[in-house]
């Protein structure tokens, strides 16, 4: 059974009630007034329906009929007790129904009217509140970009440039001089405010730091996620699983410098970083800056046993590209080939100048001068398909405006291929003997 709460009855019983005052009042009125026509039947303006009329206005057709019903009983009554003579005026009262009746369902339905006005103006109420948070979560949100922009703009193509500048100076070799620079680059891509960097020997810290920033970050063998990364060789972070387990370590993270062939060159142990800073797009960042760094030197040796297969390939490309393998492999980092095919033509040399133009800061490329034309080879690190196509792009762009051909016409064939994890020479052996026409 449903219940009707008690302000609900309060107003049902309200319009009832006021219908049956209004009109004893009326009626008690007319017989105070002209005890020989109390109904004002014979007068010159029928008073007396002002009663169902304004009721039926307020309340609708049924509380107006109950007034109109009333008045009516009350003048047979009346009738029948001899305070009135004459006949039942049917014409009089027919008429009170019919004004009352138009009240009511004028009533009716402007109420109606305003219920479903109501019902719209509330529910567009409820929406613009929900867009109001909508809109200020849009703006918080908006303001935390900026700041992050503002405070880091930059990319992790920004940071690769300069560490490739420093190992191209040092050579690879991590001493002082290259690990003060190295954590100089992680100071500013990746917020670090105290963090040292310890060499390994046969995958064990030494005491004393290559570099520091900050306060640094003291040395403890037993740190739990020191132990971590020496036992999985993985980078390991302070989470809120560990924390709510009870697991304590004085470092926020502990990063690894190991080698694709599992040799542990260095250890970066980090203390103090800004909490924002600390999420999966800045562990990434450091991670593939450690990878690149520590394989630098191992990928030059492995470099020199492709060339002696494919001794036309440029040294940085090959080093490049295996780190790139590395990267895929270990970080799930994405990069590209792009190949292009060349007929030879008269404009043979023109369009490889123009596609030497088009290499980015971080490409690397190779041109394969074969029997039948020039393969042109282009290493795209950290791209996915939608660079590439952007490349493509703007490769077909170039050929349109400068020499009035598209890439597919005059002997021009062009295809992509995602480095994969495995081993480089069987990924440049499927690259190169692949027949792209």
């Amino acid at each position: 059974m449903k219940l009707i709460p008690d302000s609900q009855l309060y107003q049902k019983l309200e319009k009832w009630l006021e219908a049956l005052l209004m009109t004893a009042g009326v009626l008690a009125m007319g017989y105070y007034f002209n005890r020989s026509d109390p109904f004002l039947v014979h007068g010159s303006f029928p008073w007396i329906w002002f009663a169902p009329l304004l009721i039926a206005l307020r309340y609708g057709i049924a509380p107006g009929m109950v007034t109109v019903i009333s008045i009516c009983l009350t003048y047979l009554a009346m009738l029948k007790l001899g305070m009135l003579t004459g006949d039942f005026p049917t014409t009089y009262m027919l008429g009170g129904v019919l004004i009352t009746l138009i009240c009511g369902q004028f009533s009716t339905l402007w109420d109606q009217r305003l219920r479903r006005a109501n019902q719209l103006s509330s529910h567009a109420g409820e929406r613009f509140e929900q867009l109001s948070r909508a809109y200020f979560m849009v703006r918080l949100s908006h303001d935390r970009l900026e700041q992050n922009l503002i405070s880091r703009p930059v990319t992790l193509r920004d940071a690769m440039m300069d560490l490739r500048m420093l190992l191209a100076v040092r050579g690879g070799e991590l001493d002082k001089e290259t690990g003060t620079a190295l954590i100089s680059i992680l100071v500013h891509y990746c917020s670090l405010e105290s963090a040292s960097l310890y060499p390994c020997d046969q995958g064990v810290p030494q005491d004393k730091p290559l570099a520091s920033c900050g306060r640094g970050a003291p040395l403890h063998q037993d740190d739990l996620l020191l132990r971590s990364v020496l036992e999985k060789g993985t980078t390991a972070y302070q989470s809120v699983d560990r924390i709510s387990t009870g697991e304590r370590s004085t470092y926020l993270v502990a990063a690894p410098l190991y080698t694709s062939t599992g040799n542990m060159r260095a250890v970066l142990l980090i203390s103090e970083m800004p909490f924002l800073s600390l999420h999966r797009e800045t562990l990434q960042i450091l991670g593939v800056l450690l990878a690149y760094v520590a394989d630098h030197a191992e990928a030059a040796v492995t470099a020199r046993s492709i060339l002696t297969i494919y001794p036309d390939c440029p040294l940085m490309f090959a080093c490049e590209l295996i780190k790139m393998i590395r990267l895929r492999r270990d970080l799930d980092v994405s990069s590209s080939l792009v190949i292009v095919n060349i007929s030879p033509t008269p404009r043979l040399e023109q369009l490889c100048l123009a596609l030497e133009r088009q290499q980015r800061g971080l490409d690397h490329t190779w041109r394969r001068n074969l029997g039948w034309g020039v393969q042109f080879v282009t290493l795209m690190p950290f791209s996915g398909m939608a660079a590439v196509e952007g490349y493509l792009a703007r490769f077909d762009s170039m050929l349109l405006k400068q020499f009035g051909i598209s890439a597919g016409s005059e002997g021009i064939s062009t295809n992509s291929y995602q480095v994969g994890s495995n081993e480089p020479f069987e990924q440049l052996a499927e690259l190169l003997t692949t027949d792209w026409s």
